[in-house]
């Protein structure tokens, strides 16, 4: 029979459950002797069960508590039972900590005590034991104490870290970092003064030095060294064409840019670069654009007597949006699939299996491997060192972005670029009714102080939201709001300011213009006001979300879910409602069509929320303009730059190297038109660009990268130490 233990009001912030470890304010549990993360959710449910130990809780209670004034399915439960159950290693067939009540809801039954501590398990004293065992004992005491602080704490090998220095402090960005082999040389590529191409750039960590060894003129990016660290290769972009070229850098380093290039083959001039990988003397890895999809190539080179390139190949079925190979031909590999980013290690000389070690809702881009087995890095927000059961070390907080990173392969020692992005809103007006649109008016929407993203346009074209981040700054937090700008007001209003749980995804007004819908990464969905400046959540606790879009008298929200209710409880998608006065959702019949779309259906009556918008979208534009652009040229486009779509045609923006051009397609005229210049990109960062209409096409809104810059940073590793 377990034992009953009464909870206090305060729940501490570590107990035990039968032999696991609870840590509520760490957001952690330890099990079979290893640290692992949870999420707060299950914690939040954990305590609910703790306040009412012994006692079924209802499923009801679960979803009142849990997700309070907003309708969930009675699945969500279920899910997040399923994944308490697996954090704790419970298994419901033999169920030790949480118990299925039939048609009432869960019931802990684990044995509930509080965190172990080793004082507690010393012999007390006795009046007959001499002075000298009791000063044994106190100091034994202590020591177990420490002890016991080093089995509750991660069994994790740590290593620390110092800030050592700066590297470079020059305008523009520094990215594309390598470390040679020997160490000693760090390789990057450096923008111009324009930031419309890049050069070259080696800092010799001997000589405390930088050094430009390629300023052709053109643009010359992500380098790479051989293994023997005797050559240097890159890609270099010219404004119609992309080579990747191979220089010789064994002499000398002052004599370095006078070395000759070696052109290997073409590359794809449409898109930015992704990093090569050069595994061995004969191999080189990168990404190539092949149906519709990027994809992982490999190169098989030559020297005989220079170098040559002998066959090239698709590798597996891998999508890369990027990805690391270390000195065991295994491959850290992050990708995107339906909204969720997972990072998997890859045998490339085995069955190519994807064996997956980190899933999440955000790219956490870049990474690569350590100098250590069964670890890697990953930088955005913050320089994070993961091991492969997910416990994770931050090494620096920086004051902006990571927009990449290299390790040491001699010493360990980090070095990574940080800065901050200029991404500005603007918003042209056009008249569409002309043999060539023309352009009546361009006005900046928002400062430079922060990042203005994923703007949208209300439907008559007379308001615009946006999302406006800045990300980690002096105070070290990272701030999210949105605002709204009126076209007849010169000024934007904040409308809500974000919980930092919060990732924003998409906008979408109502067609009176008095609401504004946000959808997050989590599948929720959020109503502002724009008079009130309310931010209130409508739906939540969904796996699944298709086709939320607004009634036309704005005063309801129709949306698709995927439930488990259906027969054999096989997932289904079920239509529902979010009644605006009522202030509730309601499952309803038929209530609009969800057909797989068509030709006869019209593009611009969908939007962002539906889950092949954007397939139906690039698949239509890669139809109508195959014999205009290649498609190598416009795949890559779309995925960095997200369409808008109106009633006679679709806004897109077209990559050439490094320059951004709108473009419009009417579909009614059947004609591709040239609008503007959206100035260049030359590298990219994770934040999401895109495009917003009006439903007429005459207002349009688009977010700008005006600038990036960026220094090289450098930490020391220091002696590793166990935990």
């Amino acid at each position: 029979m377990c034992e009953k233990r009464a909870m206090p009001t305060t729940i501490p912030k570590q107990l035990l459950l039968n032999d696991v470890l609870v840590d509520f304010a760490a957001l952690k549990i330890k099990v079979a002797g290893s640290w692992c993360a949870v999420e707060a959710k299950q914690l939040v449910l954990l305590k609910l069960l703790l306040k009412n130990q012994g006692q079924p809780v209802s499923r009801d209670l679960i979803m009142d508590t849990l997700w309070p004034n907003v309708v969930v399915s009675d699945n969500s439960v279920s899910q997040l039972v399923t994944q308490l159950r697996k954090s704790l290693h419970d298994d419901k067939n033999t169920a030790l900590f949480i118990r299925t009540v039939p048609r009432v809801g869960y019931q802990l039954i684990a044995k509930v005590s509080d965190a172990p501590s080793f004082l507690e398990k010393v012999t007390p004293t006795t009046p007959r034991i001499s002075a000298l065992f009791v000063a044994v004992g106190l100091i034994l005491g202590a020591g177990l104490t420490l002890v016991s602080q080093y089995l509750l704490s991660p069994n994790v090998p740590i290593l620390n870290y110092e800030y050592q220095s700066r590297i470079t402090s020059a305008p523009g960005a520094e990215v594309f970092l390598r470390y040679s082999p020997s160490g000693r040389y760090l390789a990057f590529s450096q923008s111009n003064d324009q930031q419309s191409q890049f050069d070259l750039a080696v800092y010799d960590h001997q000589s405390k030095t930088v050094h430009s060894i390629k300023s052709s003129g053109y643009s010359e990016e992500a380098p790479v060294w051989s293994p023997d660290g005797k050559w240097l290769a890159y890609f270099r972009y010219d404004p119609i064409s992309c080579d990747i070229r191979v220089m010789p850098v064994s002499n000398a380093i002052e004599t370095w840019r006078l070395s000759p290039e070696f052109r290997l083959t073409r590359c794809q001039q449409s898109h930015g670069p992704s990093k090569l990988h050069w595994v061995d003397e004969s191999t080189i890895y990168t990404t190539h654009w092949q149906d519709e999809q990027p994809r992982l190539v490999k190169y098989t080179l030559g020297f005989s007597p220079t170098p040559t390139l002998l066959d090239q190949e698709i590798v597996g079925d891998f999508k890369p949006i990027t990805f690391d190979i270390n000195d065991h031909k295994k491959m850290l590999l992050l990708e995107k699939d339906q909204g969720w980013f997972s990072v998997s290690e890859v045998d490339l000389t085995g069955s190519l299996k994807r064996n997956e070690i980190k899933r999440s809702r955000h790219s956490h881009a870049p990474l690569l491997f350590d100098t250590q087995d069964n670890y890697y890095w990953l930088g955005d927000d913050a320089l994070r060192r993961y091991d492969y059961q997910g416990n994770e070390q931050v090494v620096h907080q920086p004051l902006g972005f990571i927009a990449d990173l290299a390790v040491n392969p001699q010493t360990g020692d980090i070095a990574h670029a940080e800065g901050q992005a200029r991404v500005n809103l603007y918003q042209i007006e056009l008249d569409l009714s002309k043999d060539t649109p023309e352009i009546l008016s361009t006005m900046q929407l928002s400062s430079s102080a922060r990042m203005d993203i994923l703007p949208a346009v209300s439907p008559d074209g007379q308001q615009s939201a946006f999302i406006s981040l800045q990300r980690r700054g002096i105070t070290g937090f990272k701030h999210i709001e949105v605002w709204l700008k009126h076209k007849q007001r010169k000024t934007a209003n904040l409308i809500a300011t974000l919980p930092s749980d919060i990732t924003p995804k998409y906008l979408l007004f109502s067609p009176n213009g008095d609401n504004v819908l946000l959808a997050d990464e989590q599948q929720n969905i959020y109503l502002i006001n724009t008079f009130s400046r309310r931010l209130v959540p409508i739906i939540s606790g969904f796996d699944q979300l298709n086709g939320v879009h607004w009634s036309q008298d704005s005063h309801s929200i129709y949306y698709q879910v995927k439930s488990a209710r259906g027969i054999n409880k096989q997932p289904q998608w079920q239509d529902w409602r979010y009644d605006i006065q009522l202030m509730s959702n309601t499952l309803v019949a038929d209530n609009t069509n969800f057909e797989t779309l068509d030709e006869e259906h019209a593009l611009w009556q969908l939007n962002s929320s539906y889950l092949e918008h954007d397939l139906h979208v690039r698949t239509y534009l890669s139809r109508v303009l195959e014999h205009q652009l290649p498609l190598s040229q416009l795949l890559p486009s779309l995925e960095l730059f997200k369409p808008a779509v109106f009633k006679q045609g679709i806004y897109y923006v077209l990559r050439q190297g490094h320059q951004l051009l709108l473009y419009c397609y009417l579909t009614q005229q059947n004609r591709n038109v040239f609008i503007k210049e959206l100035g260049v990109y030359g590298y990219d960062i994770d934040i999401n660009l895109n495009i917003s209409s009006s439903e007429d096409g005459s207002q349009v809104v688009f977010s700008q990268v005006d600038g990036i810059e960026t220094d090289i940073l450098l930490h020391k590793a220091a002696k590793a130490m166990s935990q």
